[in-house]
């Protein structure tokens, strides 16, 4: 567990919320070291230059503490959403994310799109990469 400096009148919100933050960034550098360790820093920079940016998309063992296995993705684009975006129409939303993910990988576990067992945990936390910057649509 990740233990948090507590000021005096933090609220219980404010208190998860620091604990969110230190759990994702702990995450984000086993990822990084991961990474680097498997593809190079010099690679991964050059994806990063190559793509606008990079995500990681850890599947993890049961207890949440250790990688099983990771992918490199590329963010969405456009084109990626519109040729996605054909196949759930046909084939439902799982056709569509795995077109997705297909299509963002650019490298690691190719257990991930291929075994049910990675394919599933990784297209629940795959929408995170659609959601991206917020928007909102308000009526006048």
């Amino acid at each position: 567990m990740i233990k948090t400096e507590t000021k005096k009148g933090d609220s219980v919100k404010q208190i998860r919320e620091r604990e969110r933050k230190e759990k994702e960034e702990a995450l984000r550098a086993q990822c990084e070291q991961l990474a680097n360790d498997r593809f190079t820093e010099t690679q991964m920079k050059k994806w990063s230059v190559e793509n606008q940016g990079l995500w990681y998309l850890p599947v993890m063992d049961e207890s949440g503490e250790t990688i099983e296995a990771i992918a490199i993705m590329r963010p969405i684009t456009r084109s990626i959403l519109s040729y996605a975006s054909t196949k759930i129409q046909d084939e439902g939303l799982y056709e569509f994310l795995e077109v997705a993910m297909r299509e963002c990988f650019i490298d690691g576990d190719a257990k991930i799109l291929e075994d049910d067992t990675y394919f599933i945990p990784a297209a629940m936390q795959f929408n995170k990469i659609l959601e991206g910057k917020k928007a909102a649509l308000l009526k006048r």
